[in-house]
């Protein structure tokens, strides 16, 4: 979820040509109240939601997502990449925390760990 457009062009391309056998985009929103409504109907394991967003923030998304499904991996994506958004993004229930300027290199690292942690499956070992 993310109110720019151009960046969640971007990001779905990258994630599934990079990561074609790890990453199934299955849903694309704009806003929160998009985001939140396809993910109660589409139910996926993962949601990486923008933080700082109009009307439903990103906290927001992240908290009503946590409260309806303990098992969902959920990641707060934010340019803010500061220890106040931080602290609030783990405090609202994100699992994993990721800077947008780190996408390319943490993203999909952090979400496939968070994932195996959800599951109860080891990290591998490499």
């Amino acid at each position: 979820m993310d109110d720019n457009t151009a960046f969640r062009r971007i990001a779905a391309a990258f994630l599934t040509t990079s990561y074609p056998d790890d990453i199934v985009l299955v849903g694309s929103a704009g806003s929160g109240e998009e985001a939140l409504g396809l993910a109660e109907r589409l139910q996926p394991e993962a949601v990486v939601a923008d933080l700082v967003m109009p009307g439903l923030s990103g906290l927001e998304l992240i908290a009503r997502r946590r409260e309806q499904r303990a098992d969902i991996v959920l990641v707060a994506l934010t340019f803010y990449d500061d220890q106040p958004h931080r602290e609030a993004a783990l405090a609202a229930g994100a699992d994993v925390f990721v800077g947008k300027a780190n996408l390319a290199t943490e993203l999909v690292p952090a979400l496939l760990r968070a994932a195996r942690s959800r599951r109860g499956q080891p990290a591998p070992s490499r």
